[in-house]
């Protein structure tokens, strides 16, 4: 039974790293004036944070630009059981992290305008610490990657450009089952090595302009390898070691998006993307051997999210101070339940955004404040269970022209 046991929390122990890391995996851009606008800005994506969003984008640049963003993240993770209310409990947590940074040199030959630029973005945020009745848990890294790209104005309407991702990073986790008094320590590393390829329409290069611009980008598939090394301990004595390999199927990922201005003050954006998660799945491997492979979408469904912004510059003599406002869906990868125990329908949440900042003509600085939440649900005799899970987070980020 012991043996049993130790096996079971090891393969709980090795999904961690990527499981506890930004659990919904709605992976997209980076900076506070995106966030501000809901994440919509495939279709926009006219500042030093456009390698991440949409690397044409890099193109539209004029002078060079270095962009800075960290993030303030506070969440709340609340699991409510009507019918066994001794198993409720409630995590909350908080942290800062650097979020993104990255730098753009505009190279101007002709009318041709050729943007290369580099950035460092934290893709998966691996921190955690709560202590509850069954558990206490710590947990920190994340999955890093540096991204070097292109942007390429080839005609006043036609924009390209790509990006490489390479992927990289450290974590490490402690779990102490309380039931079973077993402590379980990880760590190890991230790789993996991914392309992103955009597209950038400007209807205002036309002879009579228009407004209007039209954004597209795709991401490869790419297999995200985590690995590292574990040991099992009990009353301070190590009890079992070893190490793990797991690779998790990171899909193939597409978005468009469209941007508007109205007047010259005011701009609408829309963005529609999709993760194509339905079929992909995580291998697990300790010690050499095979222990599962798990669907990541419990639900096999895809992760299709929308998202929608707009921002109205008010012009002062000192400078542009901007209010921005956006609306996400949130999907994730997790399912509800029904009341043979088999996961049902996808659970998906909203997300509402609200920034302002200043704009001179040597920096840019935006602030942005983002709430999300998600709700799950667990059919049985007698009452549902649920769980709420609540993030709020407060993005700040500096932009500088030289």
């Amino acid at each position: 039974m012991q043996t049993r046991t130790l096996v079971v929390l090891i393969a709980m122990l090795t999904i961690v790293a990527a499981g506890n890391a930004q659990e919904d995996w709605n992976i997209t851009g980076a900076g506070a004036r995106a966030e501000g606008l809901g994440g919509a800005f495939i279709g926009l994506a006219d500042d030093a944070t456009a390698i991440s969003w949409n690397p044409s984008g890099l193109g539209q640049l004029e002078r060079v630009e270095f962009s800075a963003v960290g993030r303030w993240m506070g969440e709340e993770y609340d699991y409510s059981n009507p019918v066994h209310p001794s198993t409720n409990y409630t995590i909350s947590q908080s942290h800062f992290t650097y979020n993104f940074a990255s730098i753009a040199f505009p190279l101007h030959a002709g009318a041709v305008n050729i943007v290369p630029a580099v950035a460092f973005q934290k893709q998966l945020d691996n921190y955690s610490e709560y202590d509850i009745r069954t558990e206490s848990y710590e947990s920190s890294g994340g999955a890093n990657t540096i991204t070097p790209g292109i942007g390429i104005k080839l005609h006043p309407m036609i924009y390209v450009g790509g990006a490489v991702n390479i992927w990289l990073g450290n974590f490490a986790n402690s779990d102490l089952d309380k039931s079973s008094t077993y402590t379980l320590n990880n760590d190890g590393s991230f790789s993996g090595l991914n392309f992103t390829a955009g597209l950038l329409v400007d209807f205002e290069g036309m002879k009579k302009p228009i407004p209007i611009k039209l954004g597209a980008t795709v991401r490869t598939p790419f297999d995200l390898k985590y690995d590292g090394s574990y040991q099992v301990m009990q009353n301070g004595n190590v009890n079992k070691k070893g190490a793990f390999v797991n690779t998790v199927q990171s899909p193939l990922m597409f978005g468009f998006g469209a941007s508007g201005r109205i007047g010259e003050n005011f701009t609408l954006s829309v963005d529609y993307e999709t993760r194509l998660y339905g079929d992909r799945q995580i291998f697990r491997t300790t010690d050499g051997a095979a222990i599962d492979t798990t669907q990541l979408s419990a639900s096999k469904t895809d992760l299709n999210q929308v998202r929608v912004g707009a921002e109205y510059l008010i012009v002062t003599t000192a400078g542009v101070i901007p209010v921005r406002a956006g609306f996400r869906t949130i999907p994730t990868l997790r399912a509800n339940w029904d009341i043979n125990n088999k996961p049902s329908d996808q659970v998906s949440g909203t997300g509402f955004t609200a920034g302002t900042g200043f704009i001179s003509n040597s920096f840019a600085l935006d602030v942005t404040y983002s709430r999300s939440t998600w709700e799950q649900s667990y059919a049985q005799t007698g009452g549902s269970a649920s769980s709420t899970y609540t993030s709020q987070v407060v993005s700040a980020s500096l932009i500088v022209y030289f």
